[in-house]
């Protein structure tokens, strides 16, 4: 049997996990650039800022935008599992296989008749 008929469920699923995650990625994006990285920049525009408001505004956005790039690094390495290659699991050891001879195993279970049956007959 080949692999793909052993695991069929397998194939496809480091696909729709990332596919899930990007979309939840997405809208997330969506609401956060809708509800707050649009008004802040149109605040960042307005002349009645001081120069130190206006550096904790782009201090707080840069700050949101690092937390959301590292939402998406860390959800696309969680989900593509890329430990897996740097920190592969422990195995069991591969036992080795004992490879009989057929012809001497069945020489050494054979029934040989006595000669004193074979004149009997």
């Amino acid at each position: 049997m080949t692999s793909s008929r052993l695991h069929p469920h397998r194939s496809g699923a480091i696909r729709w996990s990332a596919l899930i995650f990007l979309v939840v990625f997405t809208v997330l994006m969506i609401v956060v650039v809708s509800y707050v990285l649009v008004p802040g920049l149109q605040a960042i525009q307005d002349p009645k800022l001081t120069p130190e408001e206006k550096h904790s505004l782009q201090a707080w956005y840069r700050l949101l935008l690092f937390i959301l790039l590292f939402i998406l690094f860390a959800g696309l390495v969680l989900t593509f599992r890329f430990g897996r290659f740097f920190f592969p699991r422990a195995t069991a050891p591969r036992t080795h296989t004992e490879y009989v001879d057929a012809w001497a195993e069945s020489a050494r279970r054979i029934k040989v008749p006595a000669e004193d049956e074979e004149n009997a007959e």
